[in-house]
């Protein structure tokens, strides 16, 4: 169980992470996707006109400021697969000694808020998980693919720490990978989520808060839609980071009532936005 003793993630670490969760929803699309390639050189090539500028300027700034606060950070490996529509960028941070995994969601929740199954797929135990994330995951061994990677890094990084995160599906899938692989490992999983959806049954949670290299920042912004689903017999896990225009609350131990993340208040596309997410984040510090 956490307890409010609990060291609160610096406000520095989670808004480098939630440029990396806006990062990748760039890669592939604006950034070629190219193993090795650093956000310094992507910030070159822009520069130079070598690739076009995006469009959103609050997302430039942002690949800009990570150009500056971690010069040498790259993509180790970005992993796109068709069959599951799953995208993930494995990234290193020499300046901060983070290795880092970044799930992409979907931008707009309309994709699939709707399709969201009630169905469980059993992952051990009396463990039950959402069966779509967990297939999601588990495509053509994509989770494997992805650990292989993590786990090498791992050895050859033996002081960095290791990060996963994600934004709305991406953040869903960022939880149940920071799960499962800290059953495999001993390192320190930090998961970072922005905007998740729930993901397991009651033994999900009580085994995920119960996992001691294993902690879990739930980053949520007032009443994002997504936040809310789905909500039979499915909880959330983890710390609350809980985002207002002009506030933030931070909540431990569930210590929230059942309204708070119910449908009858997260009724909010717009809140849903990962580029509100971080406005808000960096006009709320701790």
């Amino acid at each position: 169980m956490i307890h409010s003793t609990t060291t609160l993630i610096s406000h520095k670490d989670i808004c480098a992470l939630a440029k990396l969760t806006i990062l990748v929803y760039e890669y592939g699309v604006s950034i070629t996707p190219t193993n090795q390639h650093t956000i310094e050189d992507f910030v070159s090539d822009v520069v130079t006109g070598k690739v076009n500028k995006l469009e959103n300027e609050l997302r430039m700034d942002i690949i800009k400021d990570l150009s500056k606060s971690s010069p040498n950070g790259r993509v180790h490996k970005f992993f796109s697969n068709e069959t599951c529509d799953l995208q993930c960028g494995i990234t290193i941070s020499d300046n901060n000694k983070r290795i880092s995994v970044v799930f992409r969601g979907s931008e707009s929740c309309y994709d699939w808020y709707y399709d969201l199954s009630i169905v469980k797929k059993q992952l051990h135990d009396d463990v039950y998980v959402h069966s779509g994330f967990h297939k999601q995951l588990h495509t053509e061994q994509i989770y494997e693919k992805i650990s292989k990677e993590v786990t090498e890094l791992l050895v050859k990084y033996s002081n960095y720490e290791l990060y996963i995160t994600g934004h709305s599906l991406g953040a869903a899938l960022a939880t149940l990978y920071g799960y499962e692989i800290s059953r495999e490992i001993t390192n320190k999983v930090t998961v970072v989520s922005f905007a998740s959806p729930r993901v397991g049954n009651t033994p999900f949670r009580r085994e995920f808060d119960a996992r001691s290299n294993l902690i879990h920042y739930r980053v949520t912004n007032d009443r994002d839609m997504v936040t809310a689903a789905p909500n039979i017999n499915y909880y959330h896990v983890g710390i609350v980071i809980a985002l207002k225009e002009n506030k933030y609350d931070v909540y431990y131990n569930y210590d929230y009532s059942w309204y708070k993340y119910s449908i009858f208040r997260c009724w909010s596309v717009y809140d849903h936005s990962i580029d509100l997410y971080y406005k808000r984040l960096i006009s709320n510090t701790w």
